[in-house]
Order: C-alpha cells, then sequence, then structure tokens
C-alpha cells in the first residue's frame, strides 16, 4: 500500500510539474508575442509626415521618462487657451505663472499611488493585464520646458493642432451643470488628474493613446505602440535636442 501511495505521489507530482511547465511555456509565449507584436506594429505607420516648412507653426512637445509619454503644450495661444478645458492650468508653479502644459493618460492607482514602476504592486499589474482600470488624464504645469532628448519638439499645422485639441478633449466627459472640470490629486507629485471617458487595458495604454492622438490629427507614427520607444522613435530630434 506504502509503495502504490509513493508511485501515485509521484505520478501526481510529475503531472503537476508537466502542467506548471506548460502553463509557463504558454506564459512567456504570449509575452514573446506581445513583445514582438508591439516591436512590429510600432514600425507600421499611419499618419502623413510632416512637410519640410509649416506656415505659422505650432510648436508642441512629446516628452517621455523612458516609460511613459505625454504632450507638452503651450498652455495659452491663438488657438487654444488650456486653462478654459483645465482649470487646474491656472495654478502657478513656485511662483511662477505656468507656460506650458503636460498631459498624459494612464491607470487611476497607477496614476496616484505609485510614484515609480518598482513601486508597482503585482495584484495591480495583474488586475490591469487581466482587466484594465480607470483612466485618468493628468495635466501638469510647467514653466518653459527645456527641449532635450526625451522632450522633442514637433512643428505642426494650426489645422492639427486644432484636431489635437479636439481629440484629447473627446476623451474627457462632457460638462453638465458645471462650469469647471473637477479634478483629484495623487499623492506623490503636483499633477492635477481628470476622468476620461476610456478605460486604461493592456490594449489601450498611455503610449498607444499618445500615438492615437497623434493618428487623429493626421501625424506620422506607429500603428501599435503599448512602449515609449514606439513612440519615440517617430519624433525626430533636432540639433538642439541631440546635444542636451
Amino acid at each position: 500500500m506504502a509503495a502504490k501511495t509513493h508511485l501515485q505521489m509521484k505520478a501526481f507530482t510529475l503531472k503537476t510539474s508537466r502542467w506548471l511547465g506548460i502553463a509557463i511555456a504558454g506564459l512567456l509565449g504570449l509575452i514573446a508575442i506581445f513583445l514582438l507584436s508591439a516591436w512590429i506594429g510600432s514600425a507600421i505607420p499611419r499618419g502623413k509626415e510632416l512637410p519640410a516648412n509649416v506656415s505659422a507653426p505650432i510648436t508642441i512637445m512629446i516628452e517621455t521618462n523612458g516609460v511613459h509619454t505625454q504632450f507638452v503644450f503651450p498652455i495659452t495661444g491663438p488657438h487654444k487657451d488650456w486653462r478654459e478645458t483645465f482649470p487646474s492650468a491656472n495654478a502657478w508653479v513656485d511662483g511662477f505663472a505656468p507656460t506650458h502644459i503636460a498631459i498624459g493618460f494612464g491607470e487611476r492607482e497607477v496614476f496616484l499611488n505609485t510614484p515609480t514602476v518598482s513601486d508597482l504592486e503585482l495584484d495591480t499589474a495583474a488586475r490591469i493585464l487581466l482587466s484594465g482600470g480607470d483612466g485618468l488624464i493628468r495635466v501638469s504645469n510647467l514653466v518653459n520646458p527645456p527641449v532635450d532628448q526625451n522632450r522633442r519638439r514637433l512643428m505642426i499645422t494650426a489645422e492639427q493642432y486644432l484636431d489635437l485639441v479636439a481629440a484629447i478633449e473627446k476623451d474627457l466627459p462632457a460638462l453638465q451643470n458645471q462650469i469647471f472640470r473637477d479634478f483629484e490629486t495623487g499623492t506623490y507629485d503636483d499633477g492635477a488628474y481628470y476622468h476620461a471617458i476610456r478605460s486604461y487595458t493592456v490594449l489601450s495604454t498611455c503610449n498607444q493613446w499618445t500615438s492615437d492622438r497623434l493618428a487623429d490629427a493626421e501625424i506620422r507614427t506607429g500603428l501599435w505602440t503599448p512602449f515609449s520607444g514606439g513612440v519615440m522613435k517617430w519624433v525626430p530630434m533636432h540639433t538642439t535636442e541631440l546635444a542636451q
């Protein structure tokens, strides 16, 4: 009886190990497929190349910290005053009036309570991977942000800029009886967080949001860009940026 039980336990262990190995191999395979699709997808262009000389261009910037990408716009101008959309844009920065506004998309828990990627909890990452999470639009006020390798300029037409503005505002809930939008604040930065209509998922990441908005304005970008590098590869660096 003891020998039979031992053989049964051994068979069970082997079967369990086999299924565990299959599960791990399957997971690694899915990760490999995702990474490969991101590499291929980010190389497939959409939108139009910007002309060499744009008449009366609007200067915008695309910014990355290596993980997340976002837009940087002049806070006011002849075509758009972002203070009308985001009331937090009126706040001064260390005693100075802001000149620019940074706008990016992300997941609520990550945005509000996760300072760095290393602080991301496993259960939060698993939830986002499997079912997604609530989307937020983060708005940060800046004073004369310099251009460098991680904050690159794009010179676009007024029409493209207006299309870009419309695409971003489309992700915000319509105001009902309010004059100004409500916003939240995080636990570790000075950003203001506005509810977004869309959810954050593995297929609709912060970086995909950036490239989708560029595509909405017919600005050349990649088709599938879940990672920041897939966005930034389409934003050329100029001489002044390469020198930084």
